[in-house]
């Protein structure tokens, strides 16, 4: 059975031993889109390049016909390396995801915040009675 790219990448994450929560830290995504980005059957050579950086390891023999081929476009249209790893720009899908999950996981605890403090107005009431 042949693995999909997520899986690999995935698969040689826990070969480095690199924590998931410091992958996701150090690469200034959440730790959700990484679990997605392993599910994936295809990766963006960006994606790739920026994991086997943060884990020092060279995905080049995993990928080689991908990343040679999105080597060459990237070339092509004039991006620079500083470019293609700029996960937090607002031009990249990934900044639009991440912003999204943040915004959803805020507004669960402010969600939260407010139901306690309803739950503990609501026991005063209750008790000043």
């Amino acid at each position: 059975m042949k693995l999909n790219a997520g899986e690999i990448v995935e698969h040689a994450v826990r070969r480095q031993n690199v924590n998931i929560s410091e992958l996701s830290r150090r690469m200034k995504v959440n730790r959700r889109t990484l679990y997605n980005w392993f599910q994936q059957k295809s990766l963006n050579a960006d994606v790739i390049y920026g994991i086997g950086e943060v884990i020092n390891y060279d995905f080049s023999k995993d990928f080689n016909q991908e990343l040679e081929t999105s080597k060459l476009k990237s070339k092509e249209r004039g991006l620079n390396s500083k470019t293609n790893k700029e996960y937090g720009s607002q031009e990249s899908v990934y900044y639009w995801m991440e912003k999204y999950i943040s915004l959803l996981e805020d507004y669960k605890k402010l969600l939260q915040n407010s139901s306690y403090e309803s739950n503990y107005e609501n026991i005063n009431r209750k008790q000043n009675d």
